[in-house]
C-alpha cells in the first residue's frame, strides 16, 4: 500500500496514456461492432479523463492560488462524476453483450435498475456540491471527507453489486474471454473500494476500475478477433448480417427524412401560427386570409432609438436591438403570444387569433406586456445601455393572412391594428397604455388606472387607461 501512495500519481500518468492509446485503436477498428464499439470508446474515454481529474485532484491539493481552487474543485467533481459515468458505460457494454451476444430479447431488469441508479448517483452528486454532504474544502485548499461521504461509495457498490449478480445468473450465456473480465470489472473495485474507505489519500478504486477498463479491452479483441476467424467459415450468416445491416440503413435513412420533415416544419412554425402553417402545409397554392372577431394587439418601441442609434456602432445597435428582441420573443414562446413583426425597434405581436368572441386574448396580453417591462428592467440593471419602452394595446376584430410566395410573412390589419399602434405613439415611457375595449376585457381582473380622454388621429376623442 506505501508503495502504491508513493507512485500513485506516475502509476495514474501511465495509466492516462494506456486508456488514451486503447480509445484511439478502439475508434480506428473495423473489426468492432458499432454499438460495441461506441460502449467500449466510452469507457477508455471515461476511465482516461476518471484518473487524469483524479492525479489533479493531487497536484493541486493544498493550492491556494486561483488556478489551484479552481482545479481542486473541478478536479474532485470529476473523479466522482466520471466514476458514475464508467460505471453507466460498463452498464450499457453489458447490455449490448447480453442482448447481442447472450441471447436476451429483453435488457435484464437488474441492469436496468442499475441505469437508474446512475442517473441517480449523478443527481444527488450535483446537489451535493451545494451542501457539501460528500465532501467539503478548507482555507488551504484540501479536501475532507464529510460525514456522508459512504453513500457516495454506497452508490457504486450497489450499481457493481447489481451488475454482478447479472454477470453471474448469466455466466455461461457468454464466451469465458468475455465473462472473465467483466466478472472481475465488478469484483475489484468493490474488494478496492472496501480496503479505500480505510485508507485515505489512495486512489485505489479508481485505478482498478481503469486497470479493469483496460482487460476489458484486451479480452474483448482477443475475442473479436476469433469471432472473425468464425465469421469466415459462414457465409450464410454473413447474408443474414447483410440483410439486418441494409434493413437498419432503411430505418435509418427513413428516421433522417422524417428529421428533416420535422426540421422543415419547426421552421415553418418559426415564421407563421400552427394552424395557419399547416394549412399552408396541406394547400400550398391558396390564398390564406382569416377574420377574427376578437383579437388583442400590441405594439412597443423603444423610446428615443432614434437619437439614441446615432451615437451608436451599426454592431451595437444590432446587438442591443437583438438582446431585447429575444428577451420579448422568449417571454412569447412561453406565454403562448404570436409574434407578429419587428419593424425597426418596434415589436408586434397578438393574440385571441380564434374564431371565439369570448377569449382570454387580451388577459394573456396583459401579462406579457407587464412581462416585458420587468425584461427591460433587467436588462437595464446589467446594461450600460438604459432603454425606455412604450406599449399600446388594443383589442377587436382584424384580418391575417400571409403576405408573398417567397420570404412570405403572416400579417395583421384592420382598424384595430391601428388604434394599437397609436396607443403605443401617444404612451409614457414604462408604461401599458390600453384602449377601453381592452379594458373591458381585463377590469374586473386587473387594476388600472382612471381613464382619460384623448384625441386619437382617425378616430377622434377616445377613452384610454393606463397601468
Amino acid at each position: 500500500m506505501e508503495f502504491l501512495r508513493n507512485h500513485q500519481l506516475n502509476i495514474m500518468l501511465i495509466l492516462i496514456g494506456i486508456c488514451g492509446i486503447l480509445a484511439f485503436l478502439v475508434a480506428i477498428s473495423k473489426s468492432i461492432p458499432k454499438s460495441r464499439k461506441i460502449s467500449l470508446i466510452l469507457i477508455e474515454v471515461t476511465a482516461l479523463i476518471l484518473i487524469a481529474a483524479d492525479r489533479y485532484a493531487y497536484i493541486y491539493r493544498g493550492d491556494v492560488s486561483r488556478l489551484g481552487w479552481w482545479m481542486v474543485r473541478i478536479s474532485n467533481f470529476l473523479v466522482f462524476f466520471m466514476s458514475l459515468f464508467l460505471v453507466g458505460a460498463f452498464n450499457n457494454y453489458l447490455i449490448d453483450l447480453y442482448t447481442h451476444e447472450g441471447g436476451e430479447k429483453k435488457v435484464p431488469k437488474l441492469l436496468i435498475i442499475a441505469n437508474c441508479f446512475v442517473i441517480a448517483g449523478m443527481i444527488i452528486l450535483v446537489i451535493a456540491q451545494f451542501f457539501g454532504f460528500y465532501y467539503t474544502f478548507d482555507e488551504f485548499n484540501r479536501y475532507h471527507r464529510s460525514k456522508y461521504m459512504i453513500f457516495c461509495y454506497i452508490m457504486p457498490v450497489i450499481i457493481f453489486t447489481l451488475e454482478l449478480i447479472t454477470i453471474i445468473k448469466n455466466f455461461k450465456k457468454l464466451r469465458p474471454k468475455i465473462s472473465i473480465p467483466i466478472l472481475l470489472f465488478t469484483i475489484l473495485p468493490i474488494g478496492a473500494t472496501i480496503v479505500q474507505l480505510f485508507s485515505y489519500g489512495l486512489s485505489l478504486t479508481n485505478m482498478m476500475i481503469v486497470w479493469m477498463a483496460i482487460v476489458i479491452y484486451i479480452f474483448a479483441l482477443q475475442d473479436l478477433n476469433e469471432s472473425v476467424e468464425r465469421a469466415h467459415k459462414l457465409e450464410i450468416e454473413i447474408l443474414e448480417n447483410y440483410n439486418e445491416k441494409l434493413e437498419k440503413t432503411v430505418e435509418e435513412r427513413t428516421f433522417e427524412l422524417k428529421v428533416a420533415n420535422e426540421k422543415a416544419e419547426n421552421l415553418l412554425l418559426n415564421i407563421l401560427p400552427q394552424d395557419i402553417a399547416k394549412e399552408l402545409t396541406e394547400n400550398p397554392g391558396h390564398t390564406i386570409a382569416n377574420e377574427y372577431p376578437n383579437a388583442t394587439v400590441l405594439f412597443t418601441d423603444i423610446v428615443g432609438f432614434t437619437k439614441m442609434s446615432g451615437s451608436m456602432s451599426a454592431k451595437d445597435t444590432v446587438d442591443m436591438l437583438n438582446k431585447i428582441v429575444t428577451l420579448f420573443d422568449e417571454r412569447a414562446k412561453r406565454e403562448g403570444i404570436e409574434k407578429i413583426k419587428t419593424i425597426g425597434d418596434a415589436y408586434m405581436a397578438v393574440t385571441g387569433l380564434t374564431q371565439e368572441k369570448e377569449n382570454d386574448g387580451a388577459k394573456r396580453m396583459i401579462q406579457f406586456a407587464t412581462g416585458i417591462l420587468e425584461d427591460v428592467k433587467n436588462f437595464n440593471d446589467n446594461s450600460a445601455i438604459k432603454l425606455n419602452i412604450r406599449i399600446g394595446i388594443n383589442s377587436g376584430n382584424l384580418v391575417g393572412g400571409v403576405i408573398g410566395k417567397t420570404k412570405f410573412i403572416y400579417d395583421v390589419w384592420g382598424d384595430t391594428v391601428n388604434v394599437a399602434s397609436r396607443m403605443e405613439s401617444t404612451g409614457e415611457a414604462m408604461k401599458i397604455h390600453i384602449t377601453e375595449s381592452t379594458y373591458n376585457q381585463i377590469k374586473d381582473e386587473i387594476n388600472i388606472s382612471d381613464s382619460r380622454e384623448m384625441e386619437v388621429k382617425g378616430k377622434g376623442k377616445m377613452n384610454t387607461y393606463f397601468m
